[in-house]
């Protein structure tokens, strides 16, 4: 069979199959947002296995195409991010929020502390007597101007980085970005609503986070929601 006729399927993000299609019609997929770099296809074939779609030159070249003629000028084809670097990324911007908002959280801590009589009295009753645990009434305020710091300054951090730069400074040592639909910087909208996400998700123990195992173009939870992906730099 000529390589104009060959027709493929694709592996959707809810796991299903999708086609036989043409290249024809996988033009207009592309263009559409619903295959492209990242989906895994296979030829409709017997025996035929599933590859990533850059396996086939065709395919590469059918989504260089429909990229040229997208609205979003300048365009080029992207890369999904590799997941071994996105995670190393991921970890590294909670870490580098978190020392961000260290200081913050205690002088936060100490001008309460300097203002609320009753918890001067347990921090004392604590040093002076090291053996017993934090009082309970200590110990809720300090989980809870941590909570108060520590979200907010990583959303902003995710938030504020992305907007100015399209990437957070983990991303850029790593080399990667996050795009929108069109592979252009996504709008304040899209990444406030990533960033929130983000740290709702971290809040929760990142298992939001774990859909980026369950579809071919790599998204968490965050980038689903917020339609955005993250690519190559």
């Amino acid at each position: 069979m000529s390589l104009e006729k060959r027709e493929f399927l694709i592996r959707g993000e809810d796991g299903k199959e999708y086609g036989p299609a043409g290249l024809e019609e996988l033009r207009e997929w592309v263009r559409e947002n619903r295959a492209g770099l990242g989906s895994f296809v296979r030829l409709d074939e017997s025996g035929a296995n599933w590859e990533p779609w850059q396996h086939y030159p065709e395919l590469v070249a059918l989504a260089a195409e429909a990229q040229a003629s997208r609205s979003a000028p300048g365009a080029a084809v992207l890369t999904i991010a590799p997941l071994g670097r996105r995670i190393l990324a991921g970890v590294a911007d909670v870490i580098l929020s978190y020392i961000l908002a260290v200081p913050i959280i205690v002088v936060v801590f100490i001008v309460l502390f300097l203002k609320v009589p009753s918890l001067q009295a347990q921090m004392l009753q604590f040093y002076l007597h090291p053996q017993t645990t934090v009082p309970e009434p200590l110990l809720s305020y300090l989980v809870a101007v941590y909570y108060m710091i520590f979200y907010p300054v990583l959303t902003l951090y995710m938030v504020g980085f992305h907007v100015v730069h399209g990437q957070t400074p983990a991303k850029a040592l790593m080399h990667l970005r996050v795009v929108g639909p069109g592979g252009g910087k996504p709008p304040f909208g899209r990444l406030l609503l990533r960033g929130l996400i983000f740290s709702l998700s971290v809040y929760l123990d990142f298992f939001p986070m774990l859909y980026v195992l369950l579809n071919p173009h790599r998204r968490a939870f965050h980038d689903y929601a917020a339609d955005t992906c993250v690519v190559e730099a």
